[in-house]
């Protein structure tokens, strides 16, 4: 009888400590942010060559014309023909309406937008010029970027992780607990963020018609990364 009851304690104690060992231990769910901030050191530009005619084919030679003066200004700057491309073309009838409500077809306008790579900042206000003094008379749009954003947003990881862990160990800190592993990681976001998207006014468009050279400021780009980690603490 005693050996039994031996037995029974030792199972008995067996099983409570297997039991506590499969109770996973409490945890804490932190969110972290890392934020890098990158100088651009690419621009991309998009001109466009807006045409107008009563006649389809003077419409597209005029275009073409106008297009070609264009992309040529550009790579007379040392620009490479590969990092000038079509960003879209479109020709379409031009119609007005009269007092009584009829359509009557006015003509014919094209649109060619040449879009541009630029990899030296310092021609970004010159290929802008250049365009708008040899046929284009549209700037869609100015973005900066990296030509390699890889490192900077691994790095804005790397300090969103450390800003969770940061974050937990001051609240586990002050619990009386410890961090002792990390059950979970889950990655959010993690982009590079341009400071504006510039559009052209008409007062620059103007500027650089009569030769002043159209002033760029490229700003700060800003890499980010968010994640959320769930860390193990003790009892």
């Amino acid at each position: 009888m005693k050996i039994f009851s031996l037995t029974l304690l030792i199972v008995m104690m067996i099983s409570a400590t297997t039991f506590a060992e499969e109770i996973p231990p409490p945890i804490i769910s932190v969110s972290g942010e890392g934020i890098v901030e990158a100088q651009p050191d690419r621009a991309t530009i998009s001109v466009g060559v807006l045409t107008r005619a009563k006649n389809p084919s003077e419409v597209q030679a005029a275009n073409a014309k106008a297009a070609t003066s264009v992309i040529n200004s550009i790579v007379a700057l040392g620009i490479e023909r590969k990092k000038i491309s079509t960003g879209n073309y479109n020709f379409n009838p031009v119609y007005r309406h009269t007092d009584n409500g009829k359509r009557i077809l006015d003509g014919y306008e094209a649109t060619n937008s040449v879009t541009v790579i630029v990899d030296d900042l310092n021609l970004v206000g010159k290929v802008i010029d250049a365009a708008l003094n040899h046929g284009a008379n549209q700037v869609n749009s100015l973005n900066f970027g990296l030509r390699n954003k890889t490192a900077y947003q691994d790095e804005a990881l790397r300090l969103a992780v450390l800003d969770a862990k940061r974050k937990a160990e001051i609240a586990v800190s002050a619990l009386g607990k410890s961090i002792v592993g990390v059950r979970s990681v889950s990655i959010g976001s993690n982009s590079v963020s341009a400071p504006r998207n510039y559009k052209m006014s008409r007062a620059m468009a103007e500027d650089a018609a009569v030769g002043y050279e159209t002033p760029i400021e490229s700003g700060t780009l800003t890499c980010s990364a968010n994640v959320h980690v769930e860390f193990e603490i003790s009892r």
